[in-house]
């Protein structure tokens, strides 16, 4: 028989994350949007309720927290921030963090994570090309090894974070092409620390997410320890894999509880507002549009949670095949990001001239669930993982 219970360590952590983010996070949002960066405060009270880095081993400082319980603190962080961004810095920093801990040599391990843990260095991932996206096989970026240095020269572009992980004494998770002939086979990961004089950094404002930092970046024969390679040389592509996998898991989650809370505050004003001397509450086409989002997103969120149980046996005990979780996190990321945008979109419709004022919660929403739409990969690569796994391979050009 299923069980879709949380263990009651779970339902602690839960509690009590959502009592620090309505606390610490929910107050602060105004500022953030106002001065467009997360404010110290909270990467403070992030890292004292060890949630930044929650992923990594208890080894190194961390809580060793698998997808699931990630997920949870994921969802209550996107409750109190509809604008995205503090949900950004998590599943990034927590995604690609447990990529270290899990191919890291000892050396990047025992030298990074503790200082993630800790709050004070954070983990991005710079898999975007200028010209290539999705296409990781075509990408340009050049990695060399030379004795114990690996030097690395391109250029990464629509970077997550890029401003905070300069400021924090971060780095990123960087897909490289160490053999030109090879297309996917060719592709290897290398942690390279942000060093400053060089960088070349360009930013980029966002639609939203206004407490996010996005940009670019330039190297040019910048060397690193060969040591900060996860996994072997030319093995990178499915290892990288993993990594999207979980933040696109979290994505699913984040999304789902950011439409749910959209909702609750459409039916609030609902109860409150009249026309024609009742409640629009009791008109019943607002009714059906509300109770059709409210199904849609409970399965969206059953669905994402489903989906990081998967990645976690598969990750424990290899009870599923990584085509398995890659469908399963697809199909929770597809529908969770479409319909989590319709949702908002109404409960924005149903807060009439209100909702299309900056002082809305759901106009910040809109514009940064917007964004999961393409990030960690778009809704065109979610439907042609779900065709590739449905189908199979041979019929996918």
């Amino acid at each position: 028989m299923l069980d879709y219970s949380f263990s009651q360590d779970q339902e602690m952590m839960r509690e009590s994350v959502r009592e620090f983010a309505k606390r610490e996070i929910s107050p602060r949002i105004p500022s953030m949007i106002k001065n467009r960066r997360i404010p110290d405060e909270i990467f403070s009270g992030l890292a004292r309720m060890n949630l930044l880095g929650m992923t990594v081993p208890e080894k190194y400082g961390g809580i060793g927290a698998d997808a699931v319980t990630t997920g949870i603190a994921a969802e209550e962080i996107a409750r109190a921030d509809p604008t995205a961004s503090i949900p950004v810095l998590f599943l990034v920093d927590n995604a690609w963090s447990y990529l270290v801990s899990k191919y890291g040599t000892e050396e990047l391990k025992s030298s990074l994570l503790p200082n993630v843990a800790k709050g004070k260095s954070i983990v991005g991932i710079a898999s975007t090309e200028p010209n290539f996206g999705s296409d990781i096989g075509s990408m340009t970026t050049t990695a060399t090894i030379k004795g114990n240095e690996i030097v690395i020269t391109g250029e990464k572009a629509f970077i997550s974070l890029i401003r905070d992980i300069k400021e924090r004494s971060g780095g990123f998770v960087t897909v490289t092409k160490t053999d030109m002939s090879r297309g996917t086979g060719g592709v290897s990961l290398v942690y390279v620390p942000y060093n400053e004089g060089k960088f070349d950094i360009n930013y980029t404002e966002e639609m939203g997410r206004e407490g996010s930092s996005w940009g670019s970046f330039r190297i040019n024969n910048l060397s690193v320890p060969a040591s900060n390679m996860l996994g072997t040389l030319n093995k990178g592509f499915n290892i990288v894999h993993e990594g999207f996998e979980f933040a696109r898991g979290l994505i699913s989650v984040i999304s789902a509880a950011s439409a749910l809370n959209s909702l609750e505050n459409g039916m609030n004003y609902m109860k409150e507002r009249k026309a024609f001397g009742q409640s629009i509450a009791k008109y019943q086409g607002l009714q059906f549009d509300l109770a059709g989002h409210v199904a849609k997103m409970e399965a969206a969120m059953t669905m994402a949670y489903k989906a990081l149980w998967t990645y976690d046996q598969e990750q424990k005990y290899g009870k599923f095949t990584r085509f398995q979780v890659s469908k399963a996190i697809a199909v929770a990321k597809l529908i969770s990001t479409t319909w989590a945008f319709d949702a908002i979109n109404d409960a924005l419709q149903w807060q009439g001239a209100y909702g299309y004022s900056k002082d809305c919660p759901e106009e910040w929403a809109l514009r940064g669930i917007r964004s999961f739409q393409l990030a960690e990969g778009s809704r065109e690569i979610m439907k042609l993982i779900i065709a590739r796994e449905s189908l199979g391979k041979e019929y996918i050009k």
